[in-house]
């Protein structure tokens, strides 16, 4: 999957942090090595998935309603801190405490996001 991406998603390959990329429909095509590291996870295994697979499930269906309204309006930003955002690990079901920056890439016709995701102290 990797492979067939547009070279500007797969520069995220080489960031220093954990990078989750989706596409305009809310699937993962993307995950560098440190977020499959963070995530227990490998893009073999949930690529194509909708990305609420790492939200904890309770928050699921609110955050694809956050989702389609970011994608209305996209811009370079962080994830508003107020929602509390959380990672919920696929290996062990594990909730974390997570800071995002949203980073909109337009490739052609076609909108990414990639997800900067780091863990949040306390």
């Amino acid at each position: 999957m990797a492979s067939d991406l547009p070279a500007d998603i797969a520069l995220f390959a080489d960031h220093p942090g954990a990078v989750v990329v989706v596409d305009n429909q809310g699937q993962i095509v993307f995950m560098n090595a440190v977020a499959e590291k963070l995530f227990e996870v490998s893009l073999e295994d949930i690529g194509g998935e909708f990305v609420e697979m790492l939200v904890p499930e309770k928050l699921r269906w609110c955050h694809q309603a956050y989702r389609r309204g970011y994608l209305a309006e996209p811009s370079d930003r962080d994830m508003d801190p107020g929602l509390e955002p959380a990672m919920q690990r696929p290996s062990d079901d594990a909730i974390i405490p997570i800071a995002v920056r949203l980073q909109p890439v337009r490739v052609d016709d076609t909108l990414y996001v990639a997800a900067h995701v780091r863990v949040r102290e306390g």
